[in-house]
């Protein structure tokens, strides 16, 4: 999804900033997909039939799908909140990712989020109260530690500023 869709999509207002996971990780998995890829490839080219190729062939495909796939923008920082890609929690969320990424992305207002988790695996949302907290399972632990500053930063900068406006209503 383009900047605007996602600003329309989710009635977040302007994307800011758009993240993506580390150049090294997205390097790492490209190469180790890239090898995935050339290892099934090789074994395609052993098989004599193309009944015996299609499974290398599928398997190809997907590398090479992720090879793509690797460069996603995975965190929106908007006006009103974050645009973040959920984890998927089962096989089935995971193909359905693969063919549409952009169904796994929600959006989660800055006044929401109570807590990161040290491992940035799981946004906490809600209030620290008993069954207050809802978790969500997110995919932000390789981004670069300079982008998450900048997202904590954001967040405490959103939620002092709804602290005051509380306050003073």
């Amino acid at each position: 999804m383009t900047r605007e869709e996602i600003s329309q999509h989710f009635g977040c207002g302007t994307v800011e900033q758009a993240y993506e996971n580390s150049k090294w990780f997205s390097v790492f998995m490209q190469l180790l997909f890239t090898g995935v890829g050339i290892y099934f490839f090789w074994l395609m080219l052993a098989e004599t039939t193309l009944a015996a190729k299609l499974d290398n062939i599928a398997v190809l495909i997907f590398c090479l799908w992720r090879i793509d796939r690797q460069r996603d923008v995975i965190c929106y920082v908007t006006a009103k909140g974050l645009v973040v890609r959920r984890q998927f929690m089962s096989l089935e969320e995971f193909f359905d990712e693969q063919l549409h990424p952009d169904r796994n992305l929600v959006f989660i207002r800055y006044e929401d989020i109570f807590e990161i988790s040290d491992n940035w695996k799981e946004i906490q949302l809600g209030a620290a109260e008993e069954g207050g907290l809802a978790v969500l399972p997110v995919h932000l632990q390789f981004l670069p530690r300079q982008y998450k500053q900048e997202i904590m930063d954001r967040i405490k900068k959103e939620q002092e500023t709804d602290d005051k406006d509380d306050k003073k209503g």
